[in-house]
């Protein structure tokens, strides 16, 4: 027969178990608590005690196993996979809690280590094995010993949610400026004609044509002209997160009028180069 150590199984579905669990116990328990969400220190006790009581008293029941890892076919034993007591239980429930520190460090090292226990495996000297497995096959395993396909999908999810979440970290945030940059980049384009307006009205020495506009742009709530020249282009705050862009004519060479550009509430990154400071 293959090896039968199976190392760590990470509590996904048990977690959902003890949710609803909790969210059933908090409304039969007394008047005072009933209906109301539990808070602060109440809530961190809560949590303790049922979390400790579910772990610790399925760890050592007859089965060994929680919900959640009876549906994958393993179970919590000491180092000759027998039944633990209680007190050990109870114990390596709350080494989980340091297993689960630094991006869940103390889960995966059990994928480096001989009979692969996790940090609070280690620490209580306990395995996650097999449930058929006897104990003259726990005590002869070798390095090699396999994990069933469950164990290994669920412990590749549990390694990369830490690594997406940093990469999602780095990466949206650019990808949120690079979709405001064009969107600030399409209104400046589309305020283009009013920039024209008065260019050709202070070209042919003409009042300036002052007053709002409005443009075909979602991202765009309305375009003022001033009567000194100066095009003011308001952002929607719905669409492109509000803010302002301004336009003044600083002077007129041969006929070519020259913009100063910049901005109120619109990030730096997200301009266009001439609009810059």
């Amino acid at each position: 027969m293959s090896s039968q150590v199976l190392g760590f199984s990470l509590p996904i579905r048990d977690n959902r178990v003890l949710t609803l669990a909790a969210g059933a116990l908090w409304q039969i328990m007394p008047r005072r608590t009933r209906g109301r969400v539990p808070v602060g220190s109440e809530a961190i006790y809560f949590v303790f005690v049922l979390g400790a009581a579910y772990f610790a008293g399925f760890h050592s029941s007859a089965r060994q196993a929680t919900p959640g890892k009876m549906a994958f076919g393993i179970r919590v034993g000491d180092m000759t996979g027998a039944r633990i007591g209680i007190g050990l239980a109870i114990a390596r429930f709350f080494a989980t809690w340091l297993s689960g520190l630094v991006l869940g460090l103390g889960y995966l090292i059990a994928a480096f280590t001989g009979k692969k226990q996790a940090l609070h495996d280690i620490l209580c000297k306990t395995l996650v094995v097999n449930k058929e497995a006897t104990a003259e096959e726990i005590a002869e395993n070798s390095d090699t010993m396999p994990i069933t396909g469950g164990v290994v999908a669920i412990s590749l999810v549990w390694a990369l949610v830490p690594v997406l979440g940093i990469v999602a970290a780095v990466f949206i945030p650019v990808y949120q400026d690079r979709v405001m940059r064009a969107q600030v980049t399409e209104a400046i384009v589309k305020a283009e004609p009013f920039k024209k307006e008065v260019a050709d009205a202070l070209g042919s020495r003409r009042p300036i044509p002052a007053g709002t506009r409005k443009i075909d742009s979602p991202y765009v709530d309305s375009v003022v002209i001033e009567p000194s020249g100066q095009v003011t282009i308001n952002l929607s705050k719905e669409r492109a997160r509000g803010g302002q862009v301004f336009f003044a004519p600083l002077a007129t060479k041969g006929g070519i009028v020259e913009w100063r550009c910049w901005s109120d509430g619109v990030a730096q990154s997200v301009l266009t180069a001439a609009c810059r400071s």
